[in-house]
């Protein structure tokens, strides 16, 4: 489920998000030009249409507005009606992706410059702030597709609290950082809080915008957040051992940029003796050479973080597997929920 087939299967869902997306955003005039100049770079709508390709990788996958939408039409046939929440998680996302990219001073975002390597720091967020507004007031939407204000307040209920979570799995990401003793177990925690969190809040809303049972609800909500675990574990085995050609970014990245991906997490808990202490101090390293990385990645290799990291990403997407059939519905958009969920957790980029 690569490239043109995922983009057959869900092209027509992809498309109608990203129209609502637009359609939330033109509602509102501008007083300050130069931040919906910065929204549209974000999103790729700067772009003409001579640049389709490059603006497909610029405006981002919409793994979590698609997987609320896919939720929506399990249950009920149809994903219309969630489509301005889809929006509003899509808008939310990309907020935190801001403020994330100025705290790990990251330059490129989707093939382009940052927005604070653009426009500076100060700026970057402002834009992410307007974003986190716009995603309320796109949320707001719901109210036109005739959806009852009890339900709509739930969604921002559940888009708020996903948002804080967020920001708890980023101050422990953060305080990480600056931390020697972080355990696989603590790394689990903090990404089901930084990453799985916005998954789970995509796949409750589709179900709680489609039934009022609750338990379908529920499960939902339990295999978004497991699955976004095993997405972001299979993110890190990426950043260890991923083919260069075909994930876009530098092989073995996170080893030179030094983070605590769960393989290195793996490799402090499980390597003995000399490779212990050799993996500590070239850690605590101001940066490492080519060298160093070969030298990181033999005693990953012996501590048998590669099986592990793919072992872990592995149960976190069975249990997910198991919420998903644990809400009794079988359908052909439930295959396809099951074949993009398998997709994310198996891809090579």
């Amino acid at each position: 489920m690569a490239g043109e087939p995922y983009e057959r299967l869900f092209g027509q869902i992809l498309a109608d998000i990203e129209a609502e997306m637009r359609t939330a955003r033109q509602e509102h005039r501008a007083i300050a030009p130069l931040l919906w100049e910065i929204v549209d770079y974000v999103f790729g709508w700067d772009l003409t249409p001579e640049q389709v390709v490059l603006s497909r990788k610029v405006s981002g996958k919409k793994i979590r507005p698609l997987f609320m939408a896919l939720v929506a039409q399990t249950i009920g046939g149809d994903y219309r009606h969630v489509l301005p929440a889809g929006a509003a998680l899509e808008f939310l996302h990309n907020f935190t992706l801001i403020h994330d990219d100025v705290m790990d001073k990251s330059p490129e975002r989707r093939h382009r410059p940052a927005v604070w390597t653009r426009w500076g720091t100060t700026q970057a967020i402002n834009a992410g702030d307007a974003l986190y507004a716009l995603a309320n007031l796109a949320c707001v939407r719901l109210l036109n597709t005739g959806t009852p204000p009890g339900k709509v307040v739930r969604v921002l209920q559940t888009l708020s609290q996903a948002c804080l979570q967020t920001a708890e799995g980023q101050i422990l990401d953060v305080d990480f950082e600056a931390r020697e003793d972080v355990s696989p177990a603590e790394y689990i925690t903090m990404v089901s809080n930084k990453t799985g969190t916005l998954i789970e809040a995509a796949a409750a809303i589709g179900a709680l915008l489609s039934t009022d049972d609750e338990s379908v609800v529920q499960a939902y909500a339990r295999f978004g957040r497991h699955l976004g675990i095993a997405f972001q574990i299979r993110d890190d085995y990426l950043g260890v051992w991923g083919d260069e050609a075909r994930t876009g970014k530098s092989a073995t990245s996170d080893i030179r940029e030094r983070k605590k991906s769960y393989p290195a997490l793996v490799g402090f808990e499980r390597a003995r003796d000399a490779d212990g202490a050799g993996l500590r101090r070239l850690y605590a390293q101001e940066s490492l050479s080519d060298q160093d990385i070969q030298a990181v990645l033999a005693i990953l290799d012996r501590a048998g973080a590669a099986t592990q990291t793919e072992q872990v990403a592995e149960h976190y997407f069975r249990t997910a597997m198991e919420e998903l059939a644990s809400t009794g519905i079988e359908n052909e958009a439930q295959n396809l929920i099951r074949q993009y969920a398998a997709f994310l957790v198996q891809r090579t980029y």
